[in-house]
Parts: structure tokens; sequence; C-alpha cells
């Protein structure tokens, strides 16, 4: 209310068909407020919002806020099961929705006691003059963000005000101010979304969305240069394919910050270097201590062969090195990296047990809390953190947090397995996809299709495993666990094996082959492989649909090439031919457009994350 009071004529937000003042925006959410209150949202409630990147979704928010309740995301690309056992796990008493997101889950209308849609409500009337926000302390939950968990079942991160205050105001990593424009380039499931909206919002800054769902390279680079964007958030793998493909809209940002993954020196350095005169931040940060932990501001003479560090800590930020006894490790030992300060979340929604297991006492200050992060870090002798990799079997796939046990739980109740082993198989261009390695029941087969829909109905799409691959019996360890490095290498060996030589019957054929061998780094593919089983991701499929451009200028959209997954598909469709790969059946489609999705979600456009490190 700052803002709105001291620039209320000032641009809040504003996306392809409409732009708000921060006066408008304001009384927008005081008027969705006031119907939350009449329906008995108050000091502490949870309210679901189910909506993609929006106006709608920040009015919502605001909206929640005013009321004195948080706000839970509710992912729209999830499936319908997962979003109804969220709503009735939690108990939800109201979600905001509208009614093209509610088409995609209509259940919810039965379940939730109220259903609002938020682009039916008047955009007038709020009552305005009352702070609610004066009921609110900074320890108050504001927001729950879900993250892949162990147990099969996703965990709610409870993130506090106080944590987003400490995110964007006065933060130390960089200089926050009123002519900043941002880019809300993240889907609203990530983490990163907290510093693109909040970091405008809370700084009477502009808040710039550039659309729902998946964005292209070719979006954010068109968005940058039309909007004059001062600062944008990549994920790392996001970040690598903009250096290589479009740097030049880059160019003029005030701050570019990225992470995710394990940065690329290569692409840090030549982000250092483009940037006219501003800077490029590396962050690392699990989504338990609020997006961002620690920051590195690369200078311009970084060198290209260097590990990137990941930094020092955001201000307000407690940073504890310990080793298994839970004491500090020497100056310059490895040691598991533990997080605490204003930033911290205030522990898993109904989840008392696995809150007590990851949120410990401070061993150095009992009246404290720290986050266990199970990462490897180190402190070189200037006093920056190394990320060293991770002390558990949770794995990143572009840039998305996984626990390849939530998986594996999730698909042992609904299929008929002996035994299930989830592995990231590392590709050659360094990224990674999930491959699931079956024991069927005896006596039992496992088709590829109903793998697919056990999998298209009970995860989402970033839990998808990329591939199955039967298996007689698991390799183990001399302890008798599974080996899944092993695993993992045979993942590999198989999908090498799988590479084909192929012919061409088109001219299209061949030059869609070729664009595929070079984003894939294989010599040959085949026509109906589909292009996650080969390896590719989503950020490869990016790379994908913005050499289509050039070639075939507005004949295919992103959505096509997740719903068209083979060379074959495609050059039907670009030649306009009917062809019975075209028309296939509605059961072999979805299982084709589900396969497809897997990789979406590791990127800022595409969906949730949390540690910044692999």
């Amino acid at each position: 209310r700052i803002a709105a009071a001291e620039r209320p004529n000032c641009i809040a937000v504003r996306s392809a068909t409409e732009q708000l003042s921060y006066a408008e925006l304001d009384t927008r959410a005081e008027a969705l407020r006031d119907r939350l209150d009449s329906a008995g949202v108050a000091q502490g409630a949870l309210v679901g919002i189910f909506l993609d990147r929006s106006i709608s979704a920040i009015t919502s928010f605001l909206a929640v806020l005013k009321a004195g309740g948080a706000f839970v995301l509710l992912d729209p690309s999830s499936p319908p099961q997962s979003i109804l056992d969220i709503v009735q796990r939690h108990e939800l008493p109201c979600v905001v929705s509208n009614a093209a997101t509610l088409r995609r889950v209509p259940q919810l209308a039965t379940t939730v006691p109220l259903v609002i849609d938020v682009d039916a409500m008047p955009l007038t009337g709020g009552a305005g003059g009352h702070v609610q926000a004066a009921r609110i302390s900074g320890s108050d939950p504001a927001c729950v963000m879900f993250t892949s968990g162990s147990t099969g079942e996703p965990k709610g991160v409870v993130i506090p005000h106080r944590a987003i205050v400490r995110l964007v105001k006065n933060p130390g990593y960089m200089r926050f101010s009123d002519d900043q424009i941002f880019l809300q380039a993240s889907s609203l499931m990530f983490d990163a979304s907290i510093f693109e909206i909040w970091g405008a919002l809370l700084n009477g800054a502009e808040l710039v969305i550039p659309g729902a769902g998946l964005l292209g390279l070719d979006t954010i680079a068109a968005a940058v240069e039309e909007h004059d964007v001062t600062t944008l958030f990549l994920t790392s793998g996001l970040f690598n394919l903009m250096i290589d493909q479009h740097p030049a809209p880059l160019r003029k940002l005030r701050y570019l910050v990225s992470g995710g993954n394990v940065m690329s020196p290569t692409h840090v350095a030549k982000a250092a270097r483009l940037l006219e005169s501003g800077q490029f931040i590396s962050v690392y940060g699990p989504t338990e201590n609020t997006t961002f932990t620690t920051c590195f501001t690369a200078p311009a003479d970084l060198p290209n062969d260097a590990p990137v560090p990941i930094g020092l800590p955001v201000a307000g930020t407690v940073l504890r090195i310990l080793d298994d006894q839970m004491r500090p490790v020497p100056e310059g030992s490895a040691g598991q990296l533990y997080v605490g300060g204003n930033g911290l979340a205030l522990g898993y929604l109904n989840a008392p047990e696995l809150t007590q297991q990851k949120f410990i006492e401070d061993p150095q200050d009992p009246a404290q809390q720290l986050y266990r992060t199970s990462d490897l870090v180190r402190r070189d002798e200037t006093g920056l953190l190394h990320f060293l990799g991770r002390m558990d079997n949770q794995i990143k796939v572009n840039g998305v947090r996984v626990e390849p046990e939530h998986v594996e739980i999730v698909l042992r109740r609904h299929l008929p397995l002996s035994d299930i082993a989830v592995v990231a198989c590392r590709l050659p261009n360094g990224a990674k996809h999930l491959v699931a390695f079956v024991v069927p029941l005896p006596g039992t087969s496992l088709s590829e299709v109903t793998f697919r829909e056990a999998a298209a109905n009970h995860l989402p799409p970033h839990m998808t495993p990329a591939r199955i691959e039967t298996i007689d019996e698991f390799p183990l360890t001399k302890t008798g666990k599974i080996d899944r490095l092993a695993l993992s290498r045979l993942a590999a060996n198989v999908r090498a094996q799988k590479s084909s030589n192929a012919t061409y019957a088109t001219p299209i054929e061949a030059t869609l082959a070729d664009l595929w061998c070079r984003q894939l780094r294989l010599e040959t593919v085949d026509v109906n492989q589909n292009f996650f089983d080969l390896g590719g991701t989503s950020l490869q499929l990016l790379g994908v649909h913005d050499e289509l451009e050039r070639l075939f200028p507005g004949q295919l959209s992103i959505r096509d090439l997740f719903d068209l997954p083979t060379i074959r598909l495609l050059q039907a469709r670009l030649s306009g031919a009917q062809t019975a790969d075209v028309t296939a059946s509605a059961a072999a489609r979805a299982a084709l457009q589900r396969r497809a999705r897997q990789g979406r979600v590791p990127l800022p456009t595409f969906g949730a994350t949390s540690a910044k490190g692999d």
C-alpha cells in the first residue's frame, strides 16, 4: 500500500492486453479482499491460487494477503488428481481461479467449499481505507510453495512475510528501486517468481507479464526489448540458451540473474562481458530459505574455465558449514551447508515430523533454527562459498528439484511392479533426464502406454520419466543397495544403442533430422523416435523452436513441438499432409503429449524449483 499511496498513477503491472497503475491494482485487490472477507477468510487462512501467470494472479495474491491469509500455489500443469489431493489433504476452504483454468479440474467446484472466479469479480468496489496488513506480523505465513518430497507427496514450504521482505528490501546483492522494470518470466510455481513479483511491487517498480504458460526464447527476447526490461531472472539452462542464441537484447539489462543448477563458467564469463553497464549475478538457495541464500556478482574479467562460486550470503542470512557431528569444519574444508536467518521458512505444511527432521536447532545459537540443505560446500580463502554436490539421492533436472523416491512411491501405487528405481541420465550436452527402470510383477508385463497413463494421471510433468526400461533385476552395491550409478550408466548405454541409422523421405524430414542431431548431439535420428526418448529436454526443444522459427516462420508453436514430438509428425504438419500419424488414436496421442511434457519445469517459465545447486 505504500507504493499505491506514493506512486498511485505509475504502472504497477503490465501484460499484452492491459496495464494497471498501483492505484488500480490496489482497488482490484481490495474488491477481491472484500469478497474473501465476506466468505470468512481471515487471519491465518489458507487460500488456494489456481491460476497461470497473469495480472489476475497478482491481484489474487494481494487480496489474500490483505485479508490476512496465505496463498497456496496450485500448479495448473499438474494432473487433476494431484490438485485435488493437495486441496483435500490440507483442507483448503477456498480456491481463487478463473473459468479457463477451472476447466482443467472441474471437480474443484464440488471439492472446495468456496471457488471464486477472479475474472468474474467486479473491478471496483473495494472498501479501501482500512489496512488489513496491520494485523500481520513478519512471522505470519504469506504463501505456500510445493516441492518434490521423498514420501511420495509434495512438500508445502510455508514462507513467512519477513522472508519475502528480506529477499527484495536492501538485500545487499543488488539495488532495488522504483525505476526498475522486472520481467515475470518464471512460472508462479517456481520460487524465482517471488523475486520477480515482490522485487517489483514492494519497491514501486513495474512488473511485465509476457504471457501465460510456455515462453519461447524469442518471446523473452522480444519482451526484454519492447518493455526496456532492466531486471531479468533466467534458470541456468535457459540462461545458457539465451546467451548462445539471443544475446543482443540482454546487453542493456541492469541486472541479469541466474541460478537453478551449477553455472557454466563459459556462459557466465560471456554474460559478464556482454552487459554494457549492468551486472550478472549467480544465485543459489533452496525454497526453504526463500529463493536466494547466496549470490555472486561476476566480474567482467571472470575466467572462462574457473568454477563459478555460489558466493556470499544475502543480507539477513545465517550460514553454517558443519561436519557429521554438527561441528564447524576447518576453514577451506568441505561440509554440509545449514542456512537460516530472516529468509527461513516456517516449515512444511501439515508435516511436523518432516519439519523437525529438516529444520533443526542452531548448535551455535539455540534460539534460532537452521535448514539442513544436504548440499556439500566449502569456503575459499576469499570467503566465497563453492557448491561441491549433493549428499543424498535428490537430483536436479533442468534446475528443478526431484526426489527419486517421490516418483517411485507414486508409480508403485498405480502399476503392477515388483520394484522400480528412477535415476537421472546425463546427456551429451550435460543436461539430464529421468529414466525409470522397472521390474514387473511375475506373470505380468508393463506396456509403455500403461506406464505413460499412470505417470500422466499421478505425476506433474517435471517428475515424469522420459524413458522406461524393463530390467530383470537391479544391480546392487556391496552393501546390498540398488546401485543407482550403475543404472545411470546403463541408461546412457541404452540411449546410445537406440540411436539408429536412418533415411529421410522428404527434404523437410532431412532438415528436421539435421536440426535434431545438432541439438541432441547425435549422428542420426529415426523419424518415428520421440524427441524426449532420444534424451531431449525442454531446453533443447526451445533451441529447436528457435531454429524452426527462422526456417518456417510462424508455422510451429512451442506447444506444437510438445504435441508432435517426432520428425514424422512435424513433417506432416509442415507439409500439410493428413497422414495416419497425425490422426493417431486419442490414447496414443495422449501418451506422446504426456511424454513430451516431461521436461517442462526446470525453466523459470515452466515450473517450480528449489535448491539452486546440482
